[in-house]
């Protein structure tokens, strides 16, 4: 009986442990995987690395098209493992379809967990089996995805699993392998654990996220009806593993469709904001170093290249600024002032607060209120964080800021990085408050 006071005030203790951030912050807990982007090219970036270890990413996709074959395990995912964790990211590794048969899977993950000790944890099933790159039916995807699922599991049974990565959000596509006569949500027969863990999906050529909004709003609905039939502890996750405004430059469609401007860099921490507040696990762009870095063909990059010099965009400063002042917990906000976006962050020490302006013209001032209160009002930005504290500020046109707070809310730093920046390659700058 002792002993049974003694583990239950464990359980409790370490619950409370658990817990009390967020209640401190009321607010939702953030993947300590959100952060992050996708590794290609696979020469590519071996030539950014150190550039790439300063943004403090979380997690690197090792995945897609160019991946996707029976030779890239054997061939290319060591070198690349090393390239994800020596910039201090979690690699999701991506098990080629061709391994559905012969137990091939089962022997690529002994080759890479086993032989050569990499201890790879999260996976990926395929890539894009809507596209017309390498095309397949749902009931192909049901076959392959099932096969090499239950053979990574039945090698680590604590691996977590991505899929299916379609090129866009599909519901027609999704409904049979969700629930229905195709359905991989369930339990991997004569075992306790999942074939899918995470549902991943791409999304390319768009202005801004409304779209994503939408179809992560209908997914979570989805997930939560699929949840109910599986274990509290193990729920089924939602995850965007490829995106970029668009997978190709294209100037007839404007400057909002570019990948490499002011605004793209802005559309990547809106990506982020949203993964933040809907609980995604992670949130991987597209890509680090593409098409030659030189803004033509496929040029998705992080990166422009001038005379042999890799410069930072606007995607890579905001992705770093959000990753470098990380916090543990969103804090859930009143409805952003007119014309910003809030993207606020905190824990036990302190506080992060994104703001965006998106307009290109007009400054605004703006008063952040550091807890919600009963009755609030539209010119002020009420900010979960049970602090009491005010901040009032003013942002330039066509700018981004983060501001820094200690634990006690006392703004501390100013970081500025603008569309004039972006233009001129400069980095942001900083300022002590």
């Amino acid at each position: 009986m002792i002993r049974s006071l003694n583990v239950f005030k464990g359980v409790v203790l370490s619950y409370l442990l658990f817990i009390l951030p967020t209640i401190a912050f009321s607010q939702l807990k953030i993947s300590p995987y959100l952060l992050g982007e996708n590794a290609w090219s696979p020469k590519g970036v071996l030539q950014v690395q150190n550039l790439i270890k300063n943004v403090n990413f979380q997690t690197v996709r090792i995945g897609g098209n160019g991946y996707e074959n029976a030779e890239f395990i054997y061939k290319d995912a060591i070198k690349l493992i090393a390239f994800v964790r020596a910039v201090g990211a979690e690699p999701i590794l991506q098990m080629p379809r061709q391994f559905k048969d012969g137990d091939k899977a089962y022997h690529a993950i002994a080759y890479i967990n086993g032989k050569m000790d990499q201890h790879i944890k999260f996976w990926c099933i395929g890539n894009e089996p809507d596209h017309h790159n390498q095309l397949a039916s749902p009931e192909e995807v049901y076959d392959y995805f099932s096969k090499i699922s239950t053979q990574i599991k039945r090698y680590d049974s604590h691996a977590k699993i991505l899929g299916f990565d379609l090129s866009s959000y599909q519901p027609k596509y999704l409904n049979r392998l969700l629930g229905g006569n195709l359905d991989l949500t369930g339990r991997i027969p004569h075992h306790d654990y999942y074939y899918l863990d995470v549902l991943s999906f791409h999304g390319y050529r768009f202005a801004d996220i409304a779209m994503f909004e939408g179809q992560v709003k209908e997914l979570k609905s989805v997930l939560s009806v699929l949840n109910k039939k599986r274990d509290t502890g193990n729920p089924l996750g939602w995850a965007i593993t490829e995106f970029n405004s668009h997978w190709k430059l294209d100037a007839s469609l404007g400057a909002n469709y570019s990948p490499y401007n002011f605004h793209n860099g802005q559309i990547f921490a809106e990506m982020f904001d949203l993964g933040m507040r809907e609980g995604a696990f992670t949130i991987c762009p597209w890509s680090m170093l593409e098409g030659g870095a030189h803004r033509s063909g496929t040029d998705l990059s992080l990166f422009d290249e001038l005379n042999g010099k890799y410069m930072p965009r606007s995607n890579y400063y905001h992705t770093q600024l959000l990753a470098q002042n990380f916090k543990e917990n969103y804090l859930q906000h009143s409805p952003n002032a007119k014309g910003l976006t809030i993207i606020p962050m905190g824990d036990e020490n302190g506080l992060a607060i994104m703001v965006l302006n998106k307009n290109e013209t007009e400054r605004q001032a703006y008063v952040f209120k550091l807890r919600r209160e009963q009755k609030e009002d539209n010119s002020t930005v009420y900010i979960n964080a049970n602090l009491d504290q005010v901040y009032k500020g003013e942002i330039l046109a066509a700018t981004t800021q983060m501001i820094l707070f200690d634990s006690k809310g006392q703004a501390t730093k100013i970081i500025t990085y603008s569309a004039k920046d972006a233009y001129a390659m400069t980095s942001p700058v900083e300022k002590d408050l």
